[in-house]
């Protein structure tokens, strides 16, 4: 059981560099622009009546 943790461990260490924070950055990009894209949609038919 502890060799499978050692090399889980492991594996989580070799992720952790710059590659693994550029994921976080191009993530959290698409998360907050699909969320901006919802609200912008949402905003545009609040009211469908009016053009």
């Amino acid at each position: 059981m502890s060799v499978l943790a050692e090399s889980h461990a492991l594996r989580l260490m070799e992720n952790s560099g710059s590659e693994s924070s550029m994921n976080v950055l191009i993530w959290g990009v698409v998360l907050l622009g699909s969320i901006g894209v919802f609200v912008v949609w949402g905003l545009a038919n609040a009211y469908p009546g009016n053009i």
